[in-house]
């Protein structure tokens, strides 16, 4: 079936991350005016939400469920099943049970989160493990490229890897690519490359329905000649933390090279404006969160950290993969490609 998106409903944890209740608050306020045609699901303290939303002029436009009850990063994150009355896990059975839903996006536990995902929601059929997957920016500043998995899996088989490809090449597809370019990361491009776990990968992605261009090293992670990388848990999640510790690293350097004296600080005067507008473009903030996908309905695990602004790009994220009927060209795509793996 395909859903009316425009009547769905974002599924939002209020109670979750570093800076809840506020900054997840402000950040509802800030999607809402960014999209008109948002609806909310908001889970947390009425006593707080009711005049934040009151306030903005948004309350036609939400349904609040109340709790004072969460789960932290410090509880196992199968707490989720304990503990009925979480913001996450009353989420988790609004997206399961309703129809009038299409996503849901927490700053919270990401443990529990996937574990409620997994759990509670339940996977696309065939689908042998769900992939955690944002997207990134590019030297294209017209493209972006999705990397699944960043860390929900850390240990794969191949059959994983190749419901990652299949997977985040329909996400693309469903944002606007055509013909999205899935290439597998390795230490290098030959087909031979990599450990026993990419070489028995590499022939099944060949086998694939899909557009599969080969290996790919690290450092074209982000050049913008692919679309869709593909790795285990452990290897994507190495990557991006090396990247956000390069940008840390770069924009360091930079500071400090424009306050090393009299002409620097004037070159740094004349660019201000272009460099604020690349923190903008490529800071973790513009990105907002993850898309878990392979679960019957998307679920966005925004940063822990998140501000408002972050947070609101999560609710977009999360709004947009909601759009449509991605589960059902999954579902479909992985039948094409391979029969249901039996997952322990």
């Amino acid at each position: 079936m395909v859903y009316n998106y425009i009547m769905k409903k974002v599924i939002v944890d209020i109670l979750g991350g570093d800076n809840a209740p506020h900054a997840m608050l402000d950040g509802v306020v800030l999607a809402a005016r960014k999209d008109p045609d948002m609806h909310f699901v908001l889970i947390g303290d009425e006593v707080i939400i009711r005049p934040k939303i009151d306030e903005a002029g948004i309350a036609l436009r939400c349904e609040i469920i109340h709790t004072m009850e969460s789960i932290s990063n410090n509880e196992p994150p199968t707490n989720v099943k304990s503990k009925p009355n979480s913001s996450i896990a009353l989420g988790m059975m609004a997206l399961r049970k309703r129809d009038d839903v299409s996503a849901f996006v927490s700053a919270g536990s990401t443990g529990a989160v996937l574990a409620g995902a997994v759990l509670m929601v339940g996977r696309i059929p065939g689908v042998s493990r769900p992939g955690l997957c944002p997207l990134f920016p590019t030297l294209d500043p017209n493209k972006k490229v999705l990397v699944i998995d960043i860390g929900a899996n850390m240990d794969c088989r191949p059959e994983h890897l190749l419901h990652f490809a299949i997977m985040g090449n329909e996400y693309m597809k469903s944002i606007g690519v055509e013909n999205p370019r899935v290439a597998l990361v390795n230490v290098g491009t030959e087909d031979k490359k990599g450990n026993e776990l990419t070489s028995a990968t590499f022939p099944l992605l060949k086998d694939a329905d899909i557009n599969f261009v080969g290996n790919m090293e690290a450092k074209d992670a982000f050049s913008g000649k692919y679309d869709v990388l593909v790795c285990d848990g452990f290897v994507g999640n190495v990557l991006l933390k090396t990247a956000e510790g390069a940008m840390k690293l770069v924009s360091q350097r930079i500071k400090a090279e424009i306050k090393s004296g009299f002409i620097s600080s004037l070159g740094g005067l004349l660019i201000k404006s272009k460099m604020k507008k690349m923190k903008a473009e490529l800071g973790e903030d513009s990105v907002g969160g993850s898309v878990f996908i392979g679960a019957k309905k998307p679920v966005v695990k925004a940063h822990g950290s998140s501000n408002a602004v972050a947070f609101s790009n999560a609710i977009a994220l999360a709004h947009n993969a909601g759009k449509g009927d991605l589960s059902e060209k999954i579902e479909q795509a992985i039948a094409r490609c391979t029969p249901p793996a039996n997952e322990e």
